[in-house]
């Protein structure tokens, strides 16, 4: 089935595709040019744009739940915890610079999921501690239009 064939997935799958998608994306872009601790944070800058509109009612510390059970099903928890922790080194303006362009996308292409699914709630159940586990809204999936190719 090619990307661009709609296919009914949950909110949370959803996310999942499109997390993967941009995992994928930043390691053929940059390879081994970009150390894998600065990918992994990058990722978790994309995830937090993806996710900010989901969880824009939640706690902060539901959302950071959420997006720490994502980014563990592509990165081992260690790295997960420092991409999570980490902070650009004074200086480091291409990360600044790229952590805030690939979380402007990450935020278009969550905006872009809601939109589909505006008729339904995600997770609807705003009590759970990780994405995973709450109710997920259905919505159609379309392939990512632009991740991270900027």
């Amino acid at each position: 089935m090619s990307d661009d064939t709609a296919v009914r997935r949950s909110l949370s799958e959803e996310i999942g595709y499109w997390l993967e998608s941009a995992s994928r994306t930043l390691e053929k872009r940059y390879g081994n040019g970009v150390p894998q601790a600065k990918q992994d944070i990058l990722l978790a800058h994309y995830l937090y744009g993806l996710t900010a509109v989901v969880h824009a009612g939640d706690e902060p510390a539901v959302h950071l739940a959420a997006m720490q059970s994502y980014l563990e099903r592509l990165i081992p928890k260690e790295r997960v915890a420092a991409a999570l922790r980490a902070v650009p080194e004074e200086g480091d303006s291409w990360l600044e610079n790229t952590l805030d362009r690939v979380e402007a996308i990450g935020e278009k292409q969550g905006h872009a999921l809601l939109a589909r699914g505006a008729d339904v709630i995600p997770f609807s159940s705003r009590h759970a501690s990780a994405a995973g586990s709450a109710e997920p809204a259905v919505i159609e999936r379309h392939a990512p239009k632009e991740a991270l190719s900027q």
